[in-house]
Formats: C-alpha cells, structure tokens, sequence
C-alpha cells in the first residue's frame, strides 16, 4: 500500500498520512511547529520531517508502520529541506535561518540509524534546496542569498567546491546518469545555470524569458523544463535540450498573476504538471510535442504537484483550500479531493 505524507505548515505542526487507495487521511500526527519539508528514506520505513520557525528548528522522525514519532532530532535554524542519500544512511538538512532577523549557512548532517547530528556543514548564505548524485557521492546546495551552490562531499562531509551561478539560485535537478545538474536561477532575465558534476563547474548558462522558479529533468536525462515568472506575474514553462543546452520551446501557463512556480514530470517522462502559487489551475503538458494537453481547476494556491509512484495519480496541495486535489493522470481529471491539515506544504510517497 502507497501511503503520502503531507506535511502541514501550521504552528502547532502536523503531519497528514493518506491512503492513496482510498483518497482518505488515515492519520494525522503531530510533529513540531511549522512544518517545512517532508522526505522517505527509500526503503520507505521512515519519514523526516523538518521543522522551522522560532525555537522549533528540528527534524521529526515518523516510522511510517506504525504511523507514530520514534525521535526529534535538534538541527540548525529553520530547516527547508532534507534529503537521503540513495543508500538511506544519512539525511542531509539544509538550515536557511530567517531572512528578516539572521540566515543560516550550514547543513546538518544525520545518521539515519542513531537519529543524531554527525557532522555539521557550513554552506553558504541561506541554503535552500538540497540535491544528491544518483551515486550517492556530492550533495549540491543551493543558497539562496549569496548566489553560489555549495558541493559537499557525503565520504568526508566537506565542501569540496562552491560555485557562482546566479541571483537567488531556487532548486536543483541532476540527470539520471548523474552527469549534469540544472539550477534555476530566480534572476530577471531567467537563467538557468548548468553544471559538470565530474569537475564541479558551471560549463553553461542558459536564458529562458522569465525568472525561473522550478526546474526538473525527464527521467531519460534528455530534456529539463522550467517554470518561470516575470515581474508581471506572467508565467512560461521553457523546455532545454540537456544535450545542447539550448531552450527548445517556450509556452505560456495560466493566467495573469497566477505565478506557476512548480513542476513536476510522471515517471515514464510522458507528462509534466505545472501549478500556480496564486491561480487555481494545473496545466497538463504533453512532453513530446511540449504542448499543453489539458487544464484542470483545483483548490487555490498550489503548493506542489506530485506523482505517485506508478505515475497513475498526481497530488496537488492546495495551500489557501487547505485539501489535496488528486488528479487521474490518465483522464487528467479530479478524481478525489481530500482534507488535510492548515497550508499543506510538502508531500512526499512511500515506494510501492
């Protein structure tokens, strides 16, 4: 049984489990305050979840049999992300800090076994989205205020390269075969910078129209789409050839000031989804003539998008509705809709 679990960002902190079979919450856990991020360790036992806001700063751990908490792990200032090396042995957690009182500039490093902090890694200047090589080797960090990542070495827990890409690097996303990593680049024009991972340098930058928000990477390595922004809130999804690194194709989503800001590809690689942070729609693109297929209307202000593991079902966190939309990726229509906890954030599957 596939079970999601959806990280709910509100003060007294909760965690909503769905049984993706049923579309119903068959648990609600309560974690810490502020919930940021939500990851499973690939064996599926455990869920992380980390916990920002004032005086919260942990990571909660969920065994995800028994749907209960084994363990709070004390981490740095206002954690954002985690995520497992592919292996499941350690978690790394970056700690951004809080913009208007003092960033953070470290990443936590936890044993997965003994729940506890093994080393701690100074990055840069607010660390955002975590990304680990298929091999388990690097991990890349973004961070977001002093326009750098941060390449750290998971043998020696090291920074072993810190490389300058652009204003506000936001998410990073790395080929299957391990060989390239894109970074978007909340920047005005949009650039997406482009990375060797072999020699940990930034051998490209594309531009794309917009500022770019998200970025992923078809399963296959061949194409990265992007979603970006302008300062009119006009949003594009821009497609770039991995090979070439040259944008292929540009489309426009949603509506004026709907600002899509996140997108995610089925696992075949036949299908992305795109959702808007302001708007209410979800915009189904075909990934082989990079045309927009369908337009399903959900809950407001989209968190995330996310497939399920067969590819089958898309989940949708409707941040202002306070509900899940589950979209058949077949039919591209809403075949559930599920309450959860305030603000659902983050979500994350156990494996199949």
């Amino acid at each position: 049984m596939v079970l999601a679990y959806v990280a709910n960002e509100t003060a007294s902190g909760n965690v909503s489990v769905i049984d993706t079979k049923t579309h119903s919450e068959i648990a609600r856990l309560t974690v810490s305050g502020f919930p940021t991020n939500i990851a499973i360790t690939p064996d599926g036992k455990l869920a992380y979840v980390t916990n920002g806001g004032s005086g919260f700063n942990s990571v909660t751990v969920i065994d995800t049999k028994t749907h209960s908490v084994i363990a709070r792990v004390p981490v740095g200032s206002n954690p954002v992300d985690v995520k497992f090396t592919p292996d499941g042995k350690l978690a790394y957690v970056a700690n951004q800090g809080v913009f208007s009182v003092q960033t953070d500039n470290t990443i936590s490093v936890i044993d997965v076994k003994t729940h506890s902090v093994i080393a701690t890694v100074t990055a840069g200047d607010a660390p955002g989205n975590i990304t680990i090589t298929p091999d388990g080797k690097f991990v890349y960090v973004s961070n977001v205020m002093d326009r750098r990542v941060s390449v750290i070495d998971t043998k020696t827990h090291a920074v072993i390269a810190t490389l300058s890409v652009n204003d506000f690097p936001n998410t990073i996303a790395i080929t299957s075969d391990g060989k390239v990593a894109y970074v978007s680049n909340f920047s005005e024009p949009g650039i997406v910078s482009v990375i060797d991972t072999k020699t940990h340098s930034v051998i490209a930058s594309v531009t794309i129209p917009n500022s770019s928000q998200d970025v992923t990477i078809t399963p296959d390595g061949n194409l990265a789409y992007v979603v970006s922004e302008n300062q009119n809130n006009i949003g594009t999804v821009s497609v770039i050839d991995v090979k070439t690194h040259s944008v292929i194709n540009t489309t426009q989503v949603g509506n004026f000031n709907n600002r899509p800001d996140n997108v995610a590809i089925t696992p075949n690689g036949k299908l992305a989804y795109v959702v808007t942070r302001i708007g209410n729609t979800v915009t189904a693109i075909d990934t082989k003539t990079h045309s927009i297929i369908a337009v399903v209307r959900v809950g407001s202000q989209q968190s995330f998008v996310s497939f399920t593991p067969d590819g089958k079902l898309a989940y949708v966190g409707n941040n202002g509705s306070n509900n899940l939309s589950v979209i058949d990726t077949k039919t591209h229509s809403i075949i559930a809709t599920v309450p959860v906890g305030n603000n659902p954030l983050a979500i994350a599957f156990t494996p199949n």
